[in-house]
């Protein structure tokens, strides 16, 4: 199963031609369209909008059919450099929210056929380089220094997502519509930009997760993990964060050996400080 979040409807038009998906009868606020096997759905603007879509459409799964959901929010975003054309479609490695400060770090979709990635910043308002532009929040080309694209769901939605779905089956996409001018996109160009791309990653976005179809992480990976923690007493929810942990490695690091502590170490645990700080560290050598 995949779920795609839009902001707007006129982002999501070609898609919902092209899977045919109907809309969901459900007693809550947002728009939910779905297929035999695949959701689109739609939050309106802004990053609260958006979280609170991914919550609302997450409640009404199972938790194991989040876990084996690909989840992608894909939309429009104005560029703050020229060389970015318009049209073009970039893949999200950072997004960073201007009001909290926070960064969030997408995983990378190696196989897609669109290679380009870049950095996303969400703001609370549309934003534009000109001056006293009405409903626009005007900022100088200091204050976007190291700025790719920006829009106002990119933050949202993915602190919202990886509460409930796994950090490998997301992904944010963008496609340039502007370079800040202080204009608002025309739904009729939105729905252009969008039909373009829509032809080659619908088929992407429909297709299994690579761990849906042969998942040698828990073949070879986990059952080296499991043999090793037998006889540490781990709770389930550390036993859970740890296998986020080795397979966020193992998606990094194709062709390498698991990084497994000392056993020294393991066999010297006294106390649930001990096991927490074990597994805290254990977990940042998967990390780097």
């Amino acid at each position: 199963m995949s779920a795609l979040f839009f902001a707007v409807f006129s982002e999501a038009k070609s898609w919902l031609e092209r899977s045919q998906a109907k809309p969901v009868s459900h007693s809550g606020k947002f728009r939910i369209f779905k297929n035999e096997s695949h959701f689109i759905i739609i939050s309106g603007t802004g990053k609260l909008s958006m979280a609170l879509a991914v919550s609302e459409f997450a409640h009404i799964l199972s938790k194991e059919e989040r876990n084996q959901m690909k989840v992608w929010n894909l939309g429009i975003a104005g560029a703050n450099h020229k060389e970015f054309s318009l049209g073009d479609f970039f893949w999200i490695h950072k997004i960073t929210d201007a009001a909290t400060g926070r960064d969030f770090y997408p995983d990378r979709i190696i196989d897609s056929q669109f290679k380009k990635e870049t950095n996303l910043k969400t703001f609370d308002k549309p934003i534009t380089k000109e001056k006293t532009v009405d409903k626009f929040l005007s900022l100088t080309e200091e204050e976007l220094d190291g700025v790719s694209l920006i829009d106002m769901e990119g933050s949202g939605f993915f602190e919202a997502a990886s509460l409930y779905f796994p950090l490998e089956n997301i992904a944010v996409g963008k496609v340039v519509s502007d370079h800040l001018e202080g204009k608002f996109c025309q739904s009729s160009d939105v729905e252009t930009m969008m039909e373009k791309i829509a032809n080659p990653l619908y088929e992407e976005w429909i297709s299994p997760l690579p761990w849906d179809r042969v998942d040698p992480f828990e073949t070879n990976d986990w059952p080296i993990i499991e043999s090793f923690i037998k006889d540490i007493r781990l709770t389930e929810t550390m036993k859970h964060d740890l296998k986020k942990s080795v397979r966020f490695f193992r998606l990094r690091n194709l062709d390498s050996l698991l990084p497994l502590p000392d056993h020294t170490l393991k066999n010297n645990l006294k106390s649930k400080t001990d096991l927490k700080q074990f597994l805290d560290d254990w977990r940042k050598s998967l990390h780097v």
